[in-house]
């Protein structure tokens, strides 16, 4: 839970991420699986790890998918 930056509510773009077009694709059609997924309360969150644990785990971000305040569905955008 430490992880998550922000509440999501729209589809995330690519432009800003310099992402390759498939890539990019590919993390929007996953999102808007986990927004279909989404039910009643749960809400969409971006998440990245924090800075002192890059050199352990390395770089990474994505969406979460909480419902009761538990993960139940992640889709990794940066796994570096």
């Amino acid at each position: 839970m430490d992880w998550l930056t922000q509440r999501v509510e729209n589809a995330p773009t690519s432009y800003h991420r310099n992402l390759p077009d498939m890539a990019a694709l590919r993390i929007r059609m996953a999102w808007q699986k986990m927004k279909r997924n989404a039910k009643g309360e749960d809400e969409v969150w971006a998440f990245q790890n924090p800075s002192n644990t890059w050199k352990r785990m390395g770089k990474q971000s994505g969406y979460v998918l909480l419902r009761d305040g538990k993960i139940v569905e992640t889709v990794v955008v940066l796994n570096e």
